[in-house]
C-alpha cells in the first residue's frame, strides 16, 4: 500500500484540493467578476494551471496560490474584455449571493473591480495590504486608499440598507 504525502496545507492530492478548495475559489472569483458562470470558468482555469504545477511543493500554501491565480486570471479577463469593448457581457448570476447576503452583492458590485478585489483579499481572506499589493502589482498605498475609498462607499450604502 502507498503513503500518501500531506503537504503542510493539508491537501494531499489536486482532487482534494479542487474539492476542498473550489466552492470558496468560485464565490471569491464571483465577487470580483460579478458573475457566477465566469467564476466556475476562472475557477476552472485556475485548477488547470495547478495541475500544470502539481505537486506543489510541501510549504506551498495551496488555498493561497489558488486565490492568487485565480484573481490574476479575474481581472486579466475584465482588462481583455474593456480592452475589446466587451463589458459587459451578460447580466449578472448572482443568485447565490443575493439569497445569502443580497445588501452586501449590490454595495460592493457598486466599486470599481480592482478595488473590490482589495476589499475582498482583505477583509474576507485576511490578506495584508502588502500582500494585496504584490497580488494586484499595485503599491501599497493604493491599495490602502482602494480600502478607504471603498469602506466609505459602503458604509452608507449598508447602512441605509439596515434601517
Amino acid at each position: 500500500m502507498e503513503a500518501v504525502v500531506v503537504l503542510r496545507s493539508g491537501v494531499a492530492s489536486l482532487d482534494e484540493a479542487f474539492r476542498d478548495h473550489q466552492p470558496w475559489l468560485v464565490q471569491r472569483l464571483a465577487f470580483i467578476v460579478g458573475d457566477a458562470e465566469e467564476a466556475r470558468d476562472l475557477a476552472q482555469q485556475t485548477f488547470v494551471r495547478a495541475a500544470e504545477r502539481w505537486p506543489f511543493p510541501d510549504d506551498q500554501d495551496v488555498p493561497r496560490w489558488l486565490a492568487v491565480v485565480g484573481l490574476r486570471l479575474a481581472l486579466n479577463e475584465r482588462r481583455r474584455r474593456r480592452r475589446w469593448g466587451f463589458l459587459p457581457v451578460r447580466e449578472t448570476d448572482a443568485t447565490w449571493a443575493m439569497q445569502t447576503n443580497p445588501d452586501l452583492w449590490t454595495a460592493l458590485m457598486s466599486l470599481e473591480p480592482r478595488a473590490r478585489a482589495a476589499l475582498v483579499l482583505t477583509v474576507l481572506d485576511g490578506y495584508t495590504q502588502d500582500e494585496v499589493a504584490s497580488v494586484l502589482g499595485v503599491a501599497r498605498g493604493t491599495v490602502a486608499s482602494w480600502l478607504s475609498r471603498s469602506r466609505d462607499r459602503l458604509r452608507p450604502i449598508l447602512e441605509e440598507r439596515v434601517r
